[in-house]
């Protein structure tokens, strides 16, 4: 499908205000009974750092390979009725965000959280977030700064998508549409940080970004497996997550030319982590949609040994 890209002057994507709503939930909602500051923020996985990243000549970087496995209940699928634009999005919107092979953990994202220095950034800084049957595909993407996302929208129906940063509940840019085919360019990453998608029309649709300030992750394929390459040698923290099931931390030996391996597993462990979301009132679903809400399971606990007790934020100095 040919899409129309509309510049600056014509759509408009905003950074707004900084105070926050206490009395938001921190989960799946109704935007449209939300402030435009933003929301309440919240623990978020991804976490900037007080040193800059420095590109710097790599040489013979070492690898760091691996696999990312569920070990727990796997959050039932959702069935979605909704009672608005069902010519575009249907009677039954069927919302499976976790793609598991048997327990391998497809489109988890893996970085390692304390590098401060190694190879430069990819040239391709262009990644596509697509409004699709009334959802937000791909429901997880990894990106690194100053990169833009392109906003597309394929409904023949009304979307505006805010972007919120969890860890401090700003609205850092919006994306309206009002006709299938259009593009929005969003570029307003400039930092680390964990970005949460939502439709402000169709609040079950959402999607996540893991916005990094270096160029070390990777998402897992369909079987689970990551690899990231041109490491300089030393010894790193390693994080995986999955925004419908959790994180998990490890950390891992980097040898100049050598491949490493790292097993995670994900186990959700509410007693080290936030909550599991509640679901949003009677009222605000029926303000939109009648329907048994996909909510996504936002951070739990580190569970890979042996640093299972590590909290969310920035590993310690090496």
């Amino acid at each position: 499908m040919l899409r129309r890209f509309f510049g600056f002057p014509i759509v408009l994507i905003v950074a707004l205000g900084c105070s926050h709503d206490d009395t938001a939930s921190a989960h799946t909602r109704n935007l449209s009974s939300f402030p435009d500051d933003g929301v309440a923020p919240r623990p978020s996985v991804v976490v900037p750092s007080s040193l800059p990243y420095r590109v710097v000549p790599v040489g013979v970087g070492g690898t760091v390979t691996g696999t990312v496995d569920f070990e727990g209940t796997v959050p039932v699928v959702a069935a979605i009725h909704p009672t608005m634009d069902q010519n575009a999005c249907g009677n039954t919107i069927v919302q499976k965000n976790v793609a598991l092979a048997g327990t391998r953990v497809g489109s988890a994202v893996v970085w390692l959280t304390d590098i401060r220095s190694g190879k430069g950034f990819p040239l391709e800084r262009r990644f596509d977030l697509t409004n699709n049957n009334c959802k937000l595909d791909p429901f997880v993407l990894v990106i690194s700064t100053n990169s833009t996302v392109n906003v597309g929208n394929d409904d023949r129906v009304l979307q505006t998508n805010k972007f919120i940063n969890v860890g401090t509940g700003k609205i850092v840019a919006l994306a309206p549409f009002n006709d299938d085919g259009e593009v929005v360019p969003v570029d307003r990453f400039k930092e680390p940080a964990e970005i949460e998608v939502v439709s402000e029309q169709h609040p079950w649709s959402h999607a996540w970004i893991a916005v990094l300030d270096h160029p070390y992750f990777a998402l897992t394929s369909a079987s689970g497996t990551f690899s990231i390459n041109g490491i300089p040698a030393g010894r790193y923290r390693v994080r995986a997550w999955h925004p419908g099931l959790g994180f998990a931390d490890d950390s891992v030996t980097v040898v100049a030319g050598m491949q490493t391996s790292v097993a995670f597993r994900i186990r959700p462990t509410a007693a080290n982590g936030p909550a599991v979301p509640t679901q949003p009132s009677p009222e605000s679903v029926r303000a939109a949609a009648s329907s048994t809400p996909a909510v996504p399971i936002l951070p739990t606990a580190s569970s890979t040994p042996p640093s299972s007790s590590t909290p969310i934020g920035p590993p310690p100095p090496r």
